[in-house]
């Protein structure tokens, strides 16, 4: 069962791969006006980690060795638009399959330090795919435009380091809740009474 789990997640991660080196469009990259998104990557990379051995047969504190484990990742390289700094951003990496389907959407906050009118990537990890990604054809892989699903990126909100937010609509206002009761968004975030008076 784990090698046919492997097994369509590599599939889907090629398939992803084939796709996102197509050209970009506007269909593809949707934000608030104060972003531009400039490109995306759908990738992996390897992570060192500790984990304990087997502990020996006579006893004590069990021994640890470093291990490199792989891990999905999407990277967005974006483009400020804003005149205030941006410390967090509400958003989703979308597998969809035609304009109004999705296979799967990913839900992401992300704290940040964008500057205005500067560039700046930020990454997410993706520890599994959701659903059952259905088998993709060998033609679907050569042909990436008939393929399974359409990699997007979708920014739902920013946050400014004023506190105030811009969502991408009416129906983002929840994101931008999330993004405000955000623990590590919400000590980015300036107090009042630090701010310098002029």
């Amino acid at each position: 069962m784990k090698t046919i789990a492997a097994i369509s997640v590599c599939v889907l991660f090629f398939a992803c791969r084939s796709i996102s080196a197509q050209e970009a469009d506007s269909s593809r990259y949707v934000a608030p006006t104060e972003l531009t998104i400039l490109k995306h990557n759908f990738g992996g990379e390897r992570r060192f980690v500790t984990e304990p051995t087997p502990q020996s047969e006579r006893g004590g504190e069990p021994a640890t060795r470093v291990v490199s484990q792989p891990v999905m990742t999407v990277s967005v390289k974006v483009r400020s638009n804003a005149t205030k700094p941006i410390v967090g951003v509400s958003w989703y990496f979308v597998l969809a399959k035609n304009s109004s389907e999705a296979y799967f959407s990913l839900p992401f906050v992300t704290p940040t330090d964008i500057a205005p009118r500067d560039s700046k990537t930020f990454k997410a990890e993706i520890e599994r795919l959701p659903g059952r990604p259905r088998a993709v054809t060998v033609d679907e892989l050569k042909h990436p435009d008939k393929g399974p699903g359409r990699e997007r990126i979708v920014i739902t909100c920013v946050v400014f380091s004023d506190g105030t937010t811009s969502p991408l609509n009416d129906a983002s206002r929840r994101d931008c809740r999330r993004l405000e009761n955000s623990p590590e968004i919400r000590k980015k975030i300036e107090k009042p009474s630090a701010r310098v008076s002029n």
